[in-house]
């Protein structure tokens, strides 16, 4: 009797260990599972992690690469270049703070999604910036290339003036004395005022006195005034009273024109020319032609 209430212990002993053993089993492989999922899991973060690092580094370089191509090109794109350069730095350490922190992993992915944004909007900012640059330079060297042609043909005409002069019988030239050319400030009340402020310069007054002389033949004349600007070209506009004049064979610009009878008494005439503008500072010269060739100049400095 003995013997056999001691087997059926011995199996029930055994039945409690086997079941002992079966359920530690089963938590040692519950806990191996759910630990190579967290393997796995953190294995992928870090994937992800040095993925969007690359991602990171890759846009800083591909940037950097475009401002160096740009730089040098024009002071105000580098400011610009510079100020960009500066955000997106700041930008790219937002997010690499971010990605120190795995937990963070999402928040980096959208910073980055708006970093890649900012950068394209950039990019369209200075691509705008940098065709207008280009069409102002091209805008430059046209205006140049027009100074370059005017100042030539203003060189042209006055050998050619010179040279007509000296064959012209010189007793039949018109002369004059006492040329001016003034800066007016024209007061509300119509008064004039004298002044070399190109600020308060609302137009130029141009008078002289025609001398007598006995040789030069009497009846209508036409007196042309060009005035040529600081940058040597001639200022001209239909709506003042501008043209064109071929005197020597070439064609050149005039600022106004007056019509007199010359009757030899000492007349007297004056010019004002209202540019419509503001006027630059610098020294302006004012011709003054009739019969075919240049009879008299002044200058004007302008501050």
């Amino acid at each position: 009797m003995e013997t056999r209430e001691t087997q059926d212990r011995s199996k029930a002993l055994l039945i409690v260990i086997i079941i002992i053993l079966l359920i530690m089993n089963g938590f040692f492989i519950y806990h191996y599972v759910n630990t190579d999922k967290e393997l796995t899991a953190t294995t992928t973060e870090l994937t992800e992690v040095e993925d969007a690092r690359d991602e990171l580094d890759l846009i800083l370089k591909e940037t950097q690469d475009q401002l160096d191509a740009l730089k040098g090109q024009n002071s105000g794109l580098d400011s610009l270049l510079q100020e960009k350069t500066l955000e997106i730095q700041e930008k790219a350490a937002q997010i690499e703070l971010l990605l120190k922190d795995r937990k963070k992993l999402k928040a980096a992915r959208e910073e980055l999604e708006k970093l890649r944004y900012y950068v394209k909007k950039y990019q369209g900012e200075i691509a705008a910036l940098t065709e207008k640059n280009e069409k102002l330079q091209k805008q430059n060297k046209e205006i140049t290339q027009t100074l370059t042609e005017e100042r030539s043909k203003t060189e042209k005409l006055t050998m050619k003036t010179i040279a007509l002069e000296n064959k012209v019988n010189l007793g039949k030239k018109l002369s004059f004395t006492n040329l001016s050319i003034l800066g007016v400030n024209k007061r509300n009340s119509g008064r004039e005022t004298e002044t070399t402020r190109a600020k308060r310069v609302d137009l130029l007054k141009i008078e002289f006195t025609l001398d007598l002389n006995y040789v030069a033949d009497l009846g209508a004349k036409k007196f042309y005034l060009r005035i040529i600007s600081p940058e040597g070209t001639t200022l001209s506009n239909a709506q003042m009273g501008g043209g064109t004049l071929v005197m020597a064979g070439e064609e050149f610009l005039y600022t106004m024109e007056q019509d007199i009878v010359f009757d030899n008494t000492g007349q007297s005439l004056t010019f004002y020319y209202d540019r419509g503008a503001e006027w630059d500072s610098g020294n302006y010269k004012a011709e003054m032609y009739a019969d075919g060739f240049l009879v008299g100049s002044q200058e004007i400095s302008l501050r």
